[in-house]
């Protein structure tokens, strides 16, 4: 009978130890994103202060109620983990917007109408992409109004490097306009996209007459007329 070589004991444990240790590991990042995906949603629907720990741990049906202490220390950390989360979100769109911008810059047709859609439409595709991008920017909305400072500090370093490659183009383009007073309609530019989309719901109860809704079924039409609005104020007059 042919001997079956069996490994040495020591390397049989080691081998079971390190198993267990990329166990541990993946269940670790479950963990971790369930927590995350969970406070998204509580955030975006009821808003940042008034959801507790025990709520974000119970919704993502984790029975340990430290579980938020041990991957991100307090409330704080985890707020900035689930804006990394959403900015992770905005990252493929944010890309698809700067690729476009320098190919139509190579190519000599680059309009200043451009370079407003690039900074609203990542946005709306996050928006209308998926039940989570809905969140994302519910949860935006609630981290811009909440009117706590290092809430609206952590959503502006996070915006930050987009919102400045549009400005930096942006001015030489329009020598007339104060380059104070551009940032500011840049910045309001982006809070007409965030808290115009959370306020689609209002499309559906016209007050003009009879009461019809608003673009049924015109989602395009919607949208390029919004950024007809969006582009009037920040290219209009100085």
């Amino acid at each position: 009978m042919t001997a079956v070589l069996r490994k040495p004991r020591a390397a049989r444990k080691t081998q079971d130890l390190r198993r267990r240790g990329r166990d541990q590991t993946a269940s670790a990042r479950d963990t971790r994103k369930d927590l995350i995906q969970a406070a998204l949603g509580l955030f975006a629907r009821h808003g940042i202060s008034p959801v507790s720990l025990r709520e974000i741990t119970q919704r993502s049906g984790q029975g340990n109620q430290s579980a938020v202490h041990y991957h991100f220390r307090d409330k704080a950390g985890l707020v900035r983990a689930v804006a990394v989360h959403v900015h992770g979100l905005f990252q493929p769109h944010l890309e698809e917007a700067t690729a476009a911008i320098e190919t139509r810059e190579r190519a000599g047709t680059l309009r200043d109408e451009d370079l407003v859609a690039a900074l609203v439409m990542p946005a709306l595709h996050v928006y209308h992409g998926s039940a989570e991008g809905r969140d994302a920017i519910g949860f935006i909305a609630r981290l811009a109004s909440e009117g706590n400072d290092w809430g609206q500090a952590l959503l502006m370093r996070e915006a930050a490097p987009h919102l400045n490659l549009i400005e930096h183009r942006l001015a030489p383009r329009l020598p007339h306009k104060p380059r104070e007073k551009l940032r500011l309609q840049l910045l309001l530019a982006i809070s007409s996209a965030l808290f115009g989309m959370l306020s689609l719901g209002m499309l559906k109860h016209s007050p003009f007459g009879r009461n019809e809704a608003l673009y049924r079924d015109k989602r395009e039409q919607s949208v390029e007329d919004f950024l007809d609005f969006v582009c009037r104020g920040v290219l209009g007059k100085a």
